[in-house]
């Protein structure tokens, strides 16, 4: 076998990692290079454990996976969403595990809930195992497949991976509450899943004529629905709890797309009002971003944020967000630092407007030490003083 051999492999809520395990036509493949979207925190799976040369590839990394990174057995690609999806659509794939539903009486399956890389990796396969889960939901608007496609058929019962939505705090509401008063009614909305897009989701209740075009949703999108908030839904991966999945085939006006379109900035700069609220572990005073990196260890990848703070930056008022809180590890650490130590997640050149719980400053036509300054204003107060000496000081 190649040393690059690689199996694509579905992810987010449908990572199979059982069924590979399973699959009589996978064991002369089991040394391979195991590729996919795997999201932090919810896919833990250590797919370099089903063979002696197997190997992880993606384009997050996670805690979960730095000891096996560490001995060569994972592979960061340095890749957004959107750039991991190009890849997938020019990748050739020994072989590809994909997570179905049941077929209809057509013998036709659907993706369910995770339509961001299978369905553009599924013709990039020489091999295509597909993986009947009675768990996984039949979406109207999913991308669907014939059965008669899959070289082999395995059926899984097993629950899909959750995502628990967590409350958010005094800081994180603080925040939200900058960025709600900035959407205006009829815009069309994108938010990162974690602790800040989690927050989001309540604040948007009583606003008006909403559309949502975002890479994931998770269960609060499912009340506004209900609410008739947002009147139109683009995604192409549903991440959340059993109770969500079990609901989602009665959401109206969702739509499921791969990444290719969901994520491409140019189609996202046609986009009127486009509004992308993304969070960020540092923000410099140049107005560089730090998305990944923590104490100098990768923790995550670039994901959809270039994608869509490029595309909200082309669409005609459009609203590129970083949101942030101003502080870390109890407000030791101001999370606005003099300059990054690690490598930038979105260049200065790139950044639009950036929110702590101190406020909101549009940096598009700051430049210098104008910008500075105005990022200075929504650090925390005990840390504003260090940061003005330190950029005087050419920090």
């Amino acid at each position: 076998m190649s040393s690059d051999t690689r199996v694509f492999v579905s992810a987010s809520a449908a990572e199979p990692f059982a069924a590979a395990k399973l699959s009589k036509r996978l064991v002369p493949l089991l040394s391979a290079t195991f590729e996919g979207g795997f999201i932090p925190g919810v896919n833990t799976s250590d797919w370099s454990s089903l063979g002696p040369g197997a190997r992880m590839a993606g384009p997050f990394m996670s805690p979960a996976w730095r000891s096996i990174a560490a001995v060569g057995r994972f592979e960061r690609l340095p890749l957004t969403y959107h750039g991991f999806a190009r890849r997938v659509a020019a990748t050739r794939y020994a072989a590809g595990l994909f997570m179905i539903t049941p077929p209809d009486t057509s013998g036709v399956s659907s993706f369910g809930t995770t339509a961001d890389f299978p369905p553009t990796a599924l013709d990039r396969c020489d091999l295509r195992i597909g993986v009947i889960n009675p768990s996984m939901p039949r979406l109207p608007g999913s991308p669907t497949v014939p059965l008669s496609v899959f070289d082999e058929v395995i059926e899984l019962d097993t629950p899909l991976a959750d995502y628990g939505v967590r409350l958010p705090g005094a800081i994180e509401r603080q925040i939200i509450d900058h960025v709600v008063g900035m959407i205006p009614n009829g815009a069309t909305l994108q938010a990162g899943i974690g602790r800040l897009g989690d927050a989001l989701w309540p604040g948007l209740s009583g606003k008006e004529g909403l559309s949502l075009h975002s890479g994931m949703i998770c269960d609060p999108v499912a009340s506004l629905i209900r609410e008739g908030v947002f009147a139109h839904i683009r995604t192409g991966s549903l991440l959340g709890s059993r109770d969500f999945y079990a609901q989602a085939a009665d959401l109206p006006g969702v739509t499921m797309a791969p990444a290719l379109e969901t994520h491409d900035p140019e189609r996202l700069g046609e986009i009127p009002a486009l509004v992308a609220v993304n969070s960020a572990i540092e923000v410099d005073l140049l107005g560089q971003v730090n998305a990944e990196w923590v104490d100098g260890e990768a923790i995550s990848g670039p994901g959809g944020l270039p994608d869509f703070i490029e595309g909200a930056s082309r669409s005609p008022g459009g609203l590129p967000i970083i949101a942030l809180g101003s502080t870390a590890k109890g407000g030791a650490l101001s999370r606005i630092v003099p300059r990054l130590s690690v490598p930038v997640t979105l260049p200065a050149t790139e950044v639009g407007i950036v929110v702590t719980e101190h406020g909101a400053v549009d940096l598009r036509p700051l430049q210098g030490e104008a910008r500075a300054m105005a990022l200075i204003e929504i650090a925390a107060p005990d840390h504003r003083t260090a940061l003005q000496r330190a950029w005087h000081r050419g920090v």
